[in-house]
Order: structure tokens, then C-alpha cells, then sequence
């Protein structure tokens, strides 16, 4: 993986600080829109840099936080293809499985949910709707 030049990197952590802001505020298109931009400051390939698996997340997250769920499930599709240890991330698996169960993809759902259940159990659902741990626990 590589790494940012000072200048740029410094960018690139002021942008996602305020994104982050601007998520824990529910601010979630600005959110995005910051992020944004740390996607459009990072040279190609992209997927090499430092830290991108986390960026394309959190642009993912704040979609589903909109109910945009294709928009998130493109998003997590990418981050589950550059990175073989997301199935080993209980959010990932929940938030790539919520997205999963609304575009009515049950199958890849429930596998993904149950696996999310297994790697952190019934606390990482306890602020989501029951239906997805109600999924999780029929596999």
C-alpha cells in the first residue's frame, strides 16, 4: 500500500476529519461530499493507497444512512472485492447485508448478516431494525 505525500496527506486528513464531523452530526452528504474529494485528490490506482478500503466504507455508510442502498451496496461491493479481510469485519458484513436485503438480494443477506451475527452476536444489531437480526439468526 502506498502512502500520501506530506502536502497531500495533510489534505486528505482535514477533509476526512470534517467528514467524520459531518457524519457524527447526521450530515451525511456533506459527509460524502468531503470524501469526495479525498477520492478525487488520490491518484490512480486508487485502490493502492493507504486507507482507501476505509474511505470507499465511509461513502458507503453515509448511503445507506440515506436509504440509498444501491448507491451503498456498489460501494461495499468494492471494498468486499479490494479487501479480503472485509468478511472478516462484523460492520462490513451488517451494513453490506442490510443493503443486501433491501435491494431484495435475500440469499447474499442472510449469509452476510449470519455472518456479521457470528463474528460480534446480537450487540451489533441492538440500533438496527429487528428484521436483520431476525435474518442473521434463521441461517
Amino acid at each position: 500500500m502506498k502512502d500520501l505525500e506530506p502536502e497531500l496527506k495533510a489534505q486528505v486528513v482535514e477533509l476526512c476529519n470534517k467528514a467524520v464531523e459531518a457524519q457524527e452530526e447526521e450530515r451525511f452528504h456533506a459527509s460524502n461530499r468531503d470524501l469526495q474529494k479525498v477520492y478525487e485528490l488520490l491518484q490512480e490506482p486508487k485502490a493502492e493507497w493507504k486507507a482507501y478500503t476505509w474511505l470507499i466504507s465511509s461513502m458507503a455508510d453515509n448511503h445507506f444512512e440515506q436509504d440509498e442502498y444501491l448507491a451503498a451496496f456498489e460501494k461495499f461491493e468494492e471494498v468486499f472485492t479490494l479487501d479480503a479481510e472485509s468478511n472478516k469485519n462484523a460492520y462490513l458484513c451488517l451494513r453490506r447485508g442490510q443493503c443486501a436485503l433491501e435491494l431484495e438480494h435475500a440469499e447474499l443477506a442472510e449469509q452476510l448478516l449470519s455472518r456479521a451475527f457470528e463474528l460480534e452476536g446480537k450487540e451489533l444489531f441492538e440500533d438496527e431494525h429487528s428484521k436483520y437480526l431476525k435474518l442473521a439468526k434463521q441461517a
